[in-house]
């Protein structure tokens, strides 16, 4: 490949009899790096993103959750003693969640009321994200509840220590029947001690209070609808949850919080995925440049392979001088353009140049994955290949043959 390779370098690099051919050759790699480059950006954004929303969830989320398989509650007494004292596992409490209605003054709410126990929350750093009051669930008359700021909203109320908002819970009782004149709920008034602002799905969905609060609202004696916990910073989620599925048995079932919210990151890589599918098709576009600089190469040098040819070159010898002056010119423009992408990426990620106002964030979030730089180079290597080798074939035998 010694012969064919220098003199598709020496035409990558000389300057060409029509001044047009290095004008359509230098788009040819622009048009590539650009592509390129916008793929690196675009995909590195969607993974900042990712990484937000991700932190959003499991700044509040559990690591780990079990349930029952069929049905919504079980006795507190089948939670084996091991799971406590299984490596790999930072905090764990018994949860109960319904869906109840809050009244304040002449304003309802339904929300999920979430019971279980202070120290869980405060090991989940609830406490950073807290704009009211403080983390303290109490117990008994003491009770007191922690809400979204959607909730807070809703329902007109402060966790101020000043005034301390009141509002009544209601809660539906499975073992009261649903009859005329009769009231199913039993009901409860508790303070506001603490506001938290996470994100609007969780800020408008859950009202929490301690497990003995729920527990007694609900009427469910030593009945739990599950236990969460979190690990260690690195232990294996994977190999946790089936250590604890074993554990308990198949009539229950562990979810990791990717598994909890699968439908959030399935849609994040469709809309990922669909991106890479249209920025590919804008580089397959850029590739016709490409094969316009071929052809007009191919009519330009016929002087100089005919006398190559009178020195015994072949035709397989002349068409990979042309394959590899569409691959030099291909990958050029791809390590350039990647190059380009990951300067770009890392000057947002040091500097912070692009700021998103108003937003969760305060600035354009953006995180490089290697594994990225690789699909992207391997369908520019692909797209480039495909267009090379088949007009190279045609244009060869069309003028050389």
């Amino acid at each position: 490949m010694g012969f064919p390779f220098y003199i598709a370098r020496r035409y990558l690099v000389s300057k060409k009899s029509h001044n047009i051919i290095n004008v359509v050759s230098l788009i040819s790699i622009v048009g590539i790096l650009v592509s390129t480059a916008a793929m690196v950006i675009v995909l590195s954004a969607f993974n900042g993103f990712e990484g937000v929303v991700e932190n959003l969830y499991t700044s509040f989320d559990s690591d780990l959750k079990i349930e029952l398989k069929e049905g919504k509650s079980f006795d507190s007494s089948q939670v084996p003693e091991e799971l406590a004292a299984m490596a790999g596992i930072q905090s764990m409490t018994k949860v109960i969640e319904e869906i109840i209605l809050v009244k304040h003054e002449d304003r309802w709410v339904t929300c999920t009321m979430k019971g279980l126990q202070e120290e869980f929350l405060i090991n989940l750093g609830l406490d950073s994200m807290l704009t009211e009051g403080f983390i303290d669930l109490g117990e008994g008359r003491n009770a007191v509840a922690i809400i979204g700021s959607g909730i807070k909203n809703r329902l007109g109320v402060t966790a101020d220590p000043r005034y301390m908002d009141r509002v009544s819970v209601h809660g539906l009782v499975r073992t009261k029947n649903i009859k005329k004149n009769t009231q199913p709920f039993n009901t409860a008034t508790i303070p506001i001690g603490g506001v938290f602002n996470i994100n609007p799905e969780f800020d408008e969905k859950f009202f929490m209070v301690s497990l003995n609060f729920a527990s007694n609202l609900l009427e469910y004696d030593n009945e739990i609808t599950g236990i969460e916990l979190n690990c260690e910073e690195d232990a294996d989620l994977l190999e946790i949850k089936d250590q604890i599925q074993a554990l308990f048995g198949l009539k229950f079932m562990v979810k990791t919080y990717f598994e909890k919210n699968a439908l959030m990151y399935q849609v994040h890589q469709s809309e990922k995925g669909m991106t890479f599918i249209i920025l590919t098709f804008i580089l397959v576009l850029s590739s016709f440049t490409l094969i316009a600089s071929l052809t007009m190469l191919v009519i330009d040098k016929k002087s100089d392979i005919r006398t190559l040819v009178s020195m015994g070159a072949t035709n397989r010898q002349i068409r990979r001088v042309f394959f590899l002056e569409g691959i030099l010119i291909n990958f050029v423009g791809a390590f350039v353009g990647i190059a380009l992408g990951y300067a770009v990426c890392w000057i947002q990620i040091k500097f912070h140049v692009i700021k998103l106002g108003g937003a969760i964030v305060p600035y354009y979030p953006i995180r490089v994955e290697w594994f990225d730089f690789a699909l992207i180079l391997a369908a520019t290597v692909l797209i480039g290949v495909v267009a090379t080798y088949f007009p190279v074939r045609y244009l060869v035998k069309r003028h050389f043959d």
